[in-house]
């Protein structure tokens, strides 16, 4: 794997209808995940996150259903089942991390590369219009999720890339998040997040 770079995107700007945008994306290779036209006035900075205990749990009734893992070694796509299963834990880690305001626990479920570049504090400070907006998605437990396209892989960023895009039916605005992972061994691990939500204060 080529070498990441320490880059990270946070876009703290609030949207109409008390929507914010949030990236926190990191580069590899010679380039970024996200299309900077389209995050206009982000901040660069460098953050860490953790997975939060709660919401690593039992996400959802869909996490008992049978299915084979892919191998992300072999570069395969997870099943739909699979897909929802893990876009609903990655979704829950970081809303739980919000919650709690201290992503400790998020970070340790992210990729090792990406653990190397950003910090949980770091996290917490660039999401802290979540925090204080009293951003909560956890009702996204009990939803499936709307993919807008079949999960893809691409080798744009110099790295194999799992990307995945689409939203939660939430009120009063819809959930929506752009999740990408990369290779770790047999899994497939977070390397870029980027979601927008409603904001409730």
């Amino acid at each position: 794997m080529k070498k990441l770079v320490n880059e990270i995107l946070f876009g703290k700007n609030s949207m109409v209808s008390g929507m914010i945008a949030i990236c926190v994306i990191s580069a590899i290779g010679l380039g970024c995940f996200c299309n900077k036209d389209k995050f206009e006035g982000l901040s660069n900075t460098s953050s860490t996150t953790s997975p939060s205990p709660a919401a690593s749990a039992s996400p959802s009734p869909e996490a008992t259903k049978s299915y084979t893992k892919a191998d992300a070694s072999k570069s395969e796509i997870p099943s739909d089942d699979e897909m929802q299963d893990m876009v609903k834990k990655t979704m829950l880690d970081f809303n739980e991390a919000l919650q709690q305001e201290d992503f400790t626990d998020f970070h340790k479920t992210i990729s090792k590369v990406w653990q190397k570049q950003i910090t949980p504090e770091k996290f917490k400070e660039s999401f802290k219009t979540f925090i204080d907006g009293g951003t909560d998605f956890g009702s996204i437990r009990s939803m499936k999720a709307n993919f807008k396209s079949p999960p893809e892989i691409t080798k744009s960023t110099g790295a194999k890339t799992l990307e995945v895009k689409g939203d939660y039916s939430t009120s009063p605005k819809n959930t929506e998040f752009e999740l990408k992972y990369i290779p770790e061994g047999k899994e497939w691990k977070l390397i870029g997040i980027q979601v927008y939500a409603n904001i409730k204060r």
